[in-house]
């Protein structure tokens, strides 16, 4: 899916506003206890999922232009190891709340299901947590090393190495 590489940032947006805004509509859902509340968590969970899957998949052509440019690979590997935590952390969620639902279809609602619940609604809240993560790290190789920063059409190459006694000169006016 390299194809999607050059829409890397704007696909990220998709898991960062669904995944937490999903689990505070499941809260919300239980608090008032109403179904269509926690319908529609259901519904952005899913689509927060499939968005951190576009999202790793197109990281992973994306991060090409940040070798390219030099920006250092542990930067780049702590942004993509987080975001594909959120990703098996979102798919867990989802099972989660599947099995949930289906032990609850039935005449009595069997005791471990409570449990599952708990599980899901705790595999969500990780899923928030990690997506965030995940965000400011990808804002950081943005916006402290440059990656994948255009200058008149140009990518802009990483500056000096830090330490090279030639910060004097980078600050000068």
């Amino acid at each position: 899916m390299e194809f999607l590489a050059p829409f890397h940032p704007q696909i990220t947006h998709v898991p960062v506003v669904l995944i937490p805004l999903a689990f505070l509509f499941e809260l919300v859902g239980r608090a008032l206890d109403r179904d269509w509340w926690r319908k529609a968590a259901v519904a952005m969970l899913v689509a927060g999922v499939v968005g951190a899957w576009l999202s790793v998949q197109s990281g992973h052509g994306a991060d090409e232009f940040a070798d390219r440019q030099g920006i250092e690979e542990h930067a780049i590997d702590a942004h993509e190891n987080a975001a594909t935590l959120t990703l098996w952390l979102g798919l867990a969620a989802l099972a989660a709340r599947a099995v949930a639902a289906r032990a609850g279809r039935g005449a009595p609602r069997k005791a471990w299901s409570a449990a599952v619940v708990g599980l899901g609604l705790a595999l969500h809240l990780a899923a928030s947590i990690t997506v965030a993560v995940a965000a400011h790290r990808g804002g950081l190789l943005v916006f402290e090393h440059g990656a994948h920063v255009r200058l008149h059409g140009r990518l802009i190459q990483e500056g000096p190495p830090r330490g090279s006694g030639n910060e004097a000169e980078e600050h000068r006016p």
